[in-house]
Order: structure tokens, then C-alpha cells, then sequence
């Protein structure tokens, strides 16, 4: 894996890259959580995430948003995230054009960002949640776009975190024909703290997405 610079709307992004090397290797793009409340592509899930898809074979890239670390302009709102997770959508696809697949994996505010991008782009084949951020409440932006998708919780976060998630799994079935797996990580929280529920968190998703993208009953 290699430390590289983006450039994006207002600057350049700070990401981390690995390339598979297998030509046509599918592709990942990992987002973090929300940066005002600390997450970066560095923290303990986002590097758990990207190796879950270096590891099984995926060239896959995590980064920064603007105005975290070393990426540059200023914090941004939701819109302008979601802009910047376009763009290095758009710089890992230009470079793997042989690849016809690619994954979003968020965690926490990253959860919402996941589904935000896939509603515009379709060619997103895969996807994972990781604890999703239980203060988002708007959903209207989802349509139909039928697609099977993973989300993971830990077993310890707090019942509303968990009514949150089953409330959102009946949302995306009903408005976007979406099912999702869930799979409740024991004795975990939000942060995963433990090593122990990091690494059944990272050989969870792991196991989902090759299983998934072997037998290509996503998109």
C-alpha cells in the first residue's frame, strides 16, 4: 500500500492505495466516519475495512476528506463529502479499467455516505455498513435499485443503535429494494475496541464480500 494525493474539488485528498495484482481485480473505496467527530481513514474500523478488501484481492483505496489531516481546504458539509468520495471513486476506476466491479464499505456517518453514492451511481456492485450513525433519520433520497448488501454492528452498542439498524434494513427493503445481511459482532461497541471484536469484525466482512462477489449474486 501506497500513501498518495488526489486532486479533488478544492485540493488535494490525502489517501492510502493498494493495488491488487490481478489485472481486473475488483475495486473498493472505504469511507470513515463523520470527520467532526474525529473519524479519518486512519482510525482502527476504516483500516480494519481496507485490509477485509486488500486481502481477499481488491485494489482498494481509503482517504481523507477535505480539511482532515493532510488533505487539504476546510471541513466540509455532508454534499461536499459526498463530492470528494466521487472523485476518488472516479481516480481508482480511471486506474483499474479493466475491473467491472466495485464496492463502497463505510462506517458510522461513512454508513449514510455508502448509500448516498450508490443511489447515483449504479455501477456500485457491493456494499457494507458499519455501525451506521443512529442520528441520520433522512432517507428520502432512496429509489429502487435493487441490490443484497452487508451490515455490521456490535452486539454491545446501545438499543437505540440497534433499533436504528433494523428500522434501516426495513427502509431499504421497502424503498429501495435492498436486503441486507446483519450480523451483530459479541461484546462489541461502536468503536470496537477490543482486538478481538476488531478481528471478527475485519473476518466477517471478509467472509461476506468473497462470498458475495465469487458467486456474483450482487450487481
Amino acid at each position: 500500500m501506497v500513501d498518495i494525493m488526489i486532486s479533488g474539488i478544492v485540493g488535494k485528498l490525502h489517501a492510502v492505495y493498494h493495488k491488487s495484482d490481478v489485472p481486473a481485480a475488483p475495486l473498493a473505496v472505504v469511507l470513515s466516519g463523520n470527520p467532526r467527530q474525529k473519524y479519518h481513514m486512519n482510525d482502527r474500523v476504516s483500516y480494519a475495512m481496507f485490509r477485509a478488501f486488500m486481502d481477499i484481492g481488491f485494489s482498494v483505496v481509503r482517504f481523507n476528506y477535505r480539511g482532515v489531516n493532510y488533505s487539504e481546504g476546510a471541513l466540509g458539509t455532508p454534499e461536499d463529502n459526498i463530492k470528494d468520495i466521487v472523485t476518488v471513486m472516479d481516480w481508482i476506476q480511471n486506474r483499474n479499467e479493466d475491473s467491472n466491479k466495485i464496492w463502497l464499505a463505510g462506517n458510522q456517518l461513512g454508513a449514510w455516505y455508502v448509500l448516498q453514492v450508490m443511489m447515483r451511481r449504479p455501477e456500485v456492485s457491493g456494499f457494507a455498513l458499519v455501525s451506521p450513525d443512529a442520528s441520520v433519520s433522512n432517507f428520502s433520497f432512496l429509489s429502487p435499485r435493487p441490490n443484497r448488501g452487508l451490515l455490521l454492528q456490535g452486539a454491545a452498542e446501545s438499543e437505540e443503535a440497534k433499533a436504528f439498524a433494523t428500522h434501516l434494513t426495513q427502509i431499504l427493503k421497502k424503498q429501495a429494494q435492498i436486503d441486507l445481511e446483519t450480523i451483530r459482532i459479541k461484546n462489541a461497541d461502536d468503536h470496537y475496541s477490543h482486538p478481538a471484536e476488531l478481528r471478527q469484525m475485519y473476518n466477517d466482512l471478509k467472509a461476506y464480500v468473497g462470498r458475495e462477489n465469487e458467486e456474483n449474486k450482487l450487481l
